[in-house]
C-alpha cells in the first residue's frame, strides 16, 4: 500500500488563496519542488534571497539572479560583464588614491 500524505501534512507544505477571477492557486509553498511547474511563479525562490532551480526556466525572470547561471540563457553561454562605470569605479577603488575616490563618489551623488 503506497502511504498517503494527510491532510494537515499538505497543509502545512503549501498555502492556497482564492482569486474571485482565477480561482483557486498556490499562494506559498514551504519546501523543496521535486518536480516540474506547470505555470508561472509570481514571487521569489527562498524568499528572493536564496534558492536553486535544478531545471530550465521555460519563461522570464523579472528580477536579479543573486548567484550563477550554469547553463545558457536563450542558447548563450552567460557570463558577467562589468560595465564601463562599474570598471573604473572597480579601478578607482583599487588605486586607494582617496582623492579619486572622493571625486567619483562626487559625480555618483550629482
Amino acid at each position: 500500500m503506497t502511504k498517503q500524505i494527510t491532510l494537515e501534512q499538505a497543509l502545512s507544505l503549501v498555502r492556497f488563496e482564492y482569486d474571485e477571477k482565477k480561482g483557486w492557486r498556490v499562494n506559498e509553498v514551504n519546501g523543496d519542488i521535486y518536480g516540474d511547474i506547470y505555470g508561472g511563479v509570481n514571487g521569489g525562490v527562498g524568499g528572493a534571497v536564496k534558492g536553486h532551480i535544478w531545471g530550465g526556466v521555460g519563461g522570464d525572470i523579472y528580477g536579479g539572479v543573486v548567484g550563477n547561471v550554469y547553463g545558457t540563457i536563450n542558447g548563450r553561454k552567460w557570463m558577467y560583464v562589468e560595465t564601463p562605470k562599474e570598471k573604473l569605479q572597480r579601478l578607482i577603488t583599487e588605486s586607494g588614491n582617496q582623492e579619486l575616490i572622493d571625486t567619483f563618489n562626487q559625480l555618483e551623488n550629482n
